[in-house]
């Protein structure tokens, strides 16, 4: 069993992780072994926070700046709203947001989330992959910014006790047509800018074969990075699929002689034996899972200790009340969470909600090392200091946006 590391300070709230006898997940194994369908015990009761029933009005994605920025919006028949920074997926999966998610969600109190999103996946579960759970993820965070503000709560107040008030970061860099020390050079000038005390960098090609960006790139790059750093620097690495076990085992001994802490998806991600078995050939903290949004995926992993550090995306997984289970269930099992979200600014509030309560985070969180320009009105303008993003106070995620945009926007 490797040494499972959590976020310093962080330690087990009372009443965070949910009892022994809680059935999380989508199933529950018994004393022979054999697993069955078990009910889900609800993780928030948004009824507690919110009076009233709240039902959906309208949901819209919404494109400004010349097909920069895309935003989802939702209101409430009562008129209340949701907001939320879109991924860059959202013209792809969009006729599942119109024609899948938001009649889902129509006509339901939206208190009944977790009711919610159980029956469409029923419904519809032929659909069932990243496309399908971008698309009711998207419209789930914008119903939780909804719910926090109809509450006049914080959301990090309906998920469970506030841990911490400030996340310490890593830069997270996402170019492999860089060279040494044109990557250096870049990681220097945002660890100036942020004063993030670590960084991730990519290896191999993508998906790749066991195929480096260009000869010899990964090799030069991890002594590169800790020789201008120095040893007390968290060096993360993600090879995106890029290799086989033999090759990712190879790998791993490189980045162990330089200290590297954790190893993102060495193996196609579908493979999930292949990276198993890095896993148990390695001292490496192995992490993956952004792609993943099936929950007897994320059982398989902790109960086959498959991967070290789960890294469900909020978005990909079908939203935060799904990776709430995610972190709960992982919990049980001591295993770190550390969320895929390679954002910056304002678009990190969803992970600074769930990052402020979930005894299990591991190590930093990402930071996008070459950020998008947030050019439209909004509060707060977010920023690391001393290498900590800190918590927004507002309702919901805490985000506001100029409504005046809108005006300019089209409609997707």
């Amino acid at each position: 069993m490797k040494r499972r590391d959590f976020l310093v300070g962080a330690g087990v709230a009372a009443g965070l992780v949910l009892p022994a006898s809680a059935k999380l997940g989508p199933a529950q194994r018994g004393k022979d072994g054999l697993l069955r369908f078990a009910d889900a015990l609800p993780l928030v009761d948004f009824r507690r926070f919110v009076r009233d029933p709240i039902k959906l009005k309208s949901a819209e994605i919404l494109i400004v700046g010349d097909r920069k920025h895309q935003f989802i919006r939702v209101t409430s028949t009562d008129g209340h709203e949701g907001v939320i920074k879109a991924n860059s997926r959202m013209e792809e999966v969009s006729s599942l947001f119109h024609q899948v998610a938001v009649p889902a969600f129509s006509g339901r109190d939206l208190r009944d989330l977790q009711t919610i999103l159980t029956d469409v996946y029923r419904a519809q579960y032929k659909f069932a992959g990243l496309a399908f759970w971008t698309a009711i993820g998207h419209l789930e965070l914008a119903v939780w910014d909804m719910l926090g503000k109809a509450a006049n709560k914080r959301c990090v107040e309906m998920m469970g006790p506030l841990l911490r008030n400030e996340i310490p970061i890593y830069v997270s860099s996402l170019d492999r047509k860089s060279s040494p020390e044109q990557e250096v050079e870049a990681i220097r000038r945002a660890v100036a800018e942020t004063g993030a005390t670590g960084c991730k960098v990519k290896a191999g090609g993508r998906m790749s074969r066991n195929v480096d960006a260009y000869p010899g790139r990964t090799e030069a790059l991890i002594p590169a990075v800790r020789k201008a750093f120095g040893d007390d620097f968290t060096i993360y690495v993600d090879a995106n699929g890029s290799y086989d076990a033999p090759a990712a085992i190879e790998l791993c001994r490189i980045l162990e002689d330089y200290g590297v802490a954790m190893l993102e998806e060495p193996c196609p991600h579908e493979d999930v034996e292949m990276t198993a078995q890095v896993v148990k050939h390695t001292k490496l903290q192995i992490a993956g899972g952004e792609q993943d949004g099936s929950m007897e995926r994320w059982r398989w992993y902790i109960e086959n200790e498959a991967l070290d550090i789960l890294q469900p995306d909020f978005m990909y997984n079908g939203g935060m009340l799904r990776t709430l289970f995610v972190q709960r269930m992982a919990a049980k099992a001591s295993v770190p969470v550390a969320p895929h979200y390679p954002r910056n600014g304002v678009e990190t509030v969803e992970l600074l909600h769930f990052a402020a309560q979930a005894s299990n985070l591991y190590g930093l969180q990402e930071y996008r090392l070459k950020p998008r320009v947030l050019d439209f009105e909004h509060s707060p303008v977010i920023h690391p200091k001393n290498g900590k993003l800190a918590l927004p106070e507002g309702p919901g995620f805490g985000a506001q946006v100029d409504p005046g945009i809108w005006r300019k926007a089209t409609m997707l």
